[in-house]
């Protein structure tokens, strides 16, 4: 388990759960939300060698979120969250590419000036974030 964890970046911090060495593991990701936290936990709860998953973040001003994995032993937990990782990101992928689609063919089918409205109502909308309103 110690090897593993050292070749995890500095984001992921590892801790074996106590009593199942290579069945569970807790990991703290850094610099995440729920929005990750939520997606990640989905994955994970659709393989067919993970038994519990969850995640927390331990307070709304954390910049952490612990994710917890049990497996059936079948392979490390380790190892499964590193499958819902990969499976995460390649779903993730996906949607980014309907999405670009969608986009590309809403703006041939409205014309160009519609597609800069939204444009600019999308650069008002992060304003208003990044200002805090």
């Amino acid at each position: 388990m110690e090897a593993q964890t050292e070749s995890q970046s500095d984001l992921v911090r590892a801790e074996p759960g106590p009593a199942l060495e290579d069945k569970s593991i807790v990991l703290a990701l850094g610099n995440e939300t729920h929005t990750l936290g939520n997606a990640l936990r989905d994955v994970m709860w659709s393989h067919p060698h993970i038994q519990l998953a969850s995640y927390t973040q331990e307070h709304p001003s954390s910049t952490d979120i612990l994710v917890r994995c049990q497996t059936s032993g079948a392979i490390t937990a380790g190892q499964a969250v590193a499958e819902a990782l990969h499976m995460t990101k390649a779903i993730l992928s996906h949607m980014s590419a309907t999405m670009d689609a969608a986009v590309q063919q809403w703006e041939q089918q409205h014309g160009p000036i519609a597609a800069a409205a939204c444009k600019q109502q999308q650069q008002r909308g992060e304003a208003m974030e990044e200002d805090g309103e």
